[in-house]
């Protein structure tokens, strides 16, 4: 498939040079006027001669200014993107030692479950944020509460293990701000094209964080592991001052709102207030208090109380309802149409109903839901094989993590190649990265049975390849999709990724809970018990955490290829340097597309027809 990939761009440059050796002219030359034979004229007093085709020099300062404005963000954004990033999984390797030290080993999920909701539920709130007052104001306090967070997190009593979770709370709020924000002024401002060539730093960034997390967590964990949160603090402050130096003047500010930049009030204050009017204060506390209650149920079910039980079936049922009274809700805020739009016509939905009831949307959520879910179970549930059944301290156990970082970064190399060069669409390295994962997660299943550490290894790095594919072109797509609303649109996606790591921990941790006997109460759920045990006793419990992991796997593989039938019904994007998408956008089935192109060499009428009829 690379290979094939390779082969078939260098055809296409050797193509392009043999029958056009000068470059085609850009916007800015058809604009001079032009003699018969095409070529510019130069006019001088009354002679007109013709100029051979040259570089125009307004693309010139167009690229350098792209490239300044780059090397910006890059600076400015790119150490609280991996902050962000590094604190989903920094403490992966700590988490046993954490528990122990607060005396909360039954509670040891809740110290990344805390982090997850927070960091899920917020999402849409720090999206409909930046749009209202602006992408510099949002962003530096999403900094500063992420600071506020991770020094709370640092020095919590070992007596007040609520202040740890409070402490990681606010890190997952300020988390869920940076994350997205930053997604959000990459898309600014540039081509699809463009924000490709920007996102690919920091897909590879995102993807080493994740991957050196528990590595990182590990080491420090052998100091104190206090560490982990304590080396967030001076990151957080440079990322201050480097935001407001380089990046206070290029970042948009708060965006138009006709009803309320049309009023004819004057005063800072009265503008503020307006714009805070503005804020879908319903569609807030329904996603919130839904997708709370549903990361609660999911984080207490078969960890802490059985699936049966009242404590997971009411805040599931509840939170499953609300979410439903949240997507009606958002129907009756459609401008125009709506019942509560007319009632008051000045708020804006947090997500418009139209991005809720396209069918592309839906299925990059799930895909995304799948992503977060594959990377999760391995930073996690990996983690937990080597700490268990071969007895690894937390560094050394974080160091085999290692293996997953490259697959990551070959990962977003080949999405940054399909993406950039070949074939330039969204739908190609969607879908390969769905195929990858799904065999990388399936596999290391067998490779954890089997003990073959090698093959661990190797699924691991393949696992993180079908990541590192997927990381880039899901925001693409749906911006191609919806570039009107690119901090809505980024905000869904981007909630999808925390919730696909819930859901998935949730689900294994319940099977590893039945399946190896090791429950929430275990004594053995203390690792460092398990050296006093006798050997015979002390092997059998090794096995049966093994198989706890193995079934695990194979329980989330189904959702691994469900994936694949996702990713196959999806419509397409092509990366182009136009800022309008609009025309590169196939809204039909892209695959079906492609098989019937590949039985007739031109497209079918009805086909165009098709893909026009379900344009948004």
């Amino acid at each position: 498939m690379i290979i094939t990939l390779i082969r078939k761009a260098r055809k296409n440059r050797a193509a392009g040079t043999t029958k056009s050796p000068a470059d085609p002219p850009c916007q800015h030359q058809l604009e001079t006027p032009t003699n018969q034979n095409g070529a510019n004229q130069i006019t001088d007093g009354s002679t007109t001669q013709a100029a051979q085709p040259s570089k125009c020099p307004t693309c010139r300062d167009e690229k350098r200014q792209a490239r300044t404005y780059r090397w910006k963000l890059i600076l400015g954004l790119i150490f609280p993107f991996a902050l962000q990033a590094l604190d989903v999984t920094v403490v992966a390797s700590a988490l046993p030692w954490v528990a122990v030290d607060f005396n909360s080993v039954p509670e040891l999920n809740w110290i990344i479950s805390a982090f997850n909701l927070t960091s899920a539920a917020f999402i849409p709130f720090w999206g409909q944020m930046a749009d209202i007052f602006g992408r510099h104001y949002v962003l530096q306090a999403c900094v500063v509460v992420m600071m506020v967070g991770s020094a709370l997190c640092t020095g919590a009593p070992t007596g007040a293990f609520p202040v740890l979770l409070l402490g990681r709370g606010i890190q997952g709020l300020g988390c869920a701000g940076i994350s997205v924000v930053v997604r959000i002024v990459l898309a600014d401002k540039v081509s699809l094209e463009e924000n490709a060539k920007n996102w690919s730093i920091f897909t590879v960034t995102a993807g080493v964080s994740y991957g050196v997390g528990p590595v990182i967590g590990g080491y420090l964990t052998k100091t104190n592991w206090r560490w982990c949160f304590a080396i967030n603090l001076p990151v957080c402050a440079a990322a201050i001052l480097l935001i407001f130096i380089l990046l206070r003047k290029e970042l948009l500010g708060p965006q138009p709102i006709p009803i309320v930049d049309g009023t004819t009030e004057s005063s800072r204050r009265a503008r503020f207030t307006k714009r805070l009017m503005t804020i879908d204060v319903g569609g807030q506390l329904l996603f919130l208090f839904g997708f709370g209650l549903l990361v609660l149920a999911l984080t207490w079910a078969g960890a802490t109380y059985a699936w049966d039980s009242a404590y997971v079936l009411a805040p599931l049922i509840i939170g499953c309802v609300l979410i439903g009274v949240f997507a009606f809700y958002e129907k009756l805020m459609r401008p125009g149409e709506g019942f509560l739009s007319r009632r008051w016509p000045i708020q804006q939905a947090m997500v418009p109903w139209k991005l809720i009831a396209n069918r592309d949307v839906g299925l990059m959520f799930y895909i995304t839901v799948c992503t977060g879910a594959a990377m999760y179970s391995v930073l996690y549930f990996v983690s937990l094989y080597f700490t268990m059944v071969k007895q690894y301290d937390a560094g050394d156990a974080g160091v085999q993590l290692l293996y997953y970082t490259p697959g990551i970064g070959l990962g977003a190399y080949l999405s940054m190649f399909m993406c950039n060069v070949y074939p330039k669409n969204t739908f190609s390295p969607v879908l390969f990265g769905s195929v990858v994962e799904a065999v990388g997660v399936g596999v290391l299943a067998w490779a954890l049975y089997s003990e073959h550490t090698p093959s661990i290894f190797g699924m691991m790095a393949l696992t993180g390849a079908g990541t590192g594919l997927r990381f880039m072109p899901t925001s693409l797509h749906v911006i191609g999709f919806f570039p009107k609303n690119i901090a809505t649109i980024i905000s869904l996606m981007a909630v999808a990724l925390p919730f696909g790591g819930t859901l998935a921990l949730t689900i294994m941790a319940t099977v590893f809970n039945n399946t190896s006997g090791i429950g929430p109460d275990s004594p053995f759920r203390d690792f460092t018990t398990l050296s006093g045990v006798p050997e015979p006793m002390k092997s059998q419990i090794i096995h049966q955490a093994k198989m706890g992991v193995v079934w695990a796997f194979v329980a989330i593989t189904p959702f691994m290829v469900l994936c694949i039938l996702a990713a196959m019904f999806l419509g397409n994007v092509n990366v182009t340097k136009e800022k309008n998408a609009e025309g590169n956008v196939y809204h039909g089935v892209y695959l079906l597309h492609l098989l019937r192109r590949r039985r007739s060499p031109r497209v079918d009428a009805e086909d165009v027809q098709e893909s026009g009829a379900k344009k948004v």
